[in-house]
């Protein structure tokens, strides 16, 4: 089984190469595709807090923390890809 420490590090990880990818194409993709990403990184930053408020005790105050971080990371990466879509 899978820490929730190392899963929200490896969610920020994901998240942050999904941007940086991002940031560095040249052709911007297809609408659908940012709407797609703000979809999954709502869905991810919401599957974190709800792990976090059900199973409070997995959660050592490290792993609390770091989680919070992964949770900031997604709402800022939704928005991004929010705005990437509407300036279309």
């Amino acid at each position: 089984m899978i820490t929730p420490s190392a899963m929200a590090i490896a969610t920020i990880t994901v998240m942050l190469w999904i941007v940086w990818s991002d940031t560095i194409r040249a052709k911007r993709p297809a609408p659908i595709l940012y709407a797609v990403r703000v979809a999954l990184y709502l869905i991810v930053t919401g599957l974190l807090i709800l792990n976090l408020v059900r199973y409070p005790r997995l959660y050592s105050s490290g792993a609390r923390a770091v989680t919070i971080v992964a949770a900031l990371t997604g709402l800022v990466g939704a928005v991004y890809f929010a705005r990437r879509l509407v300036k279309r």
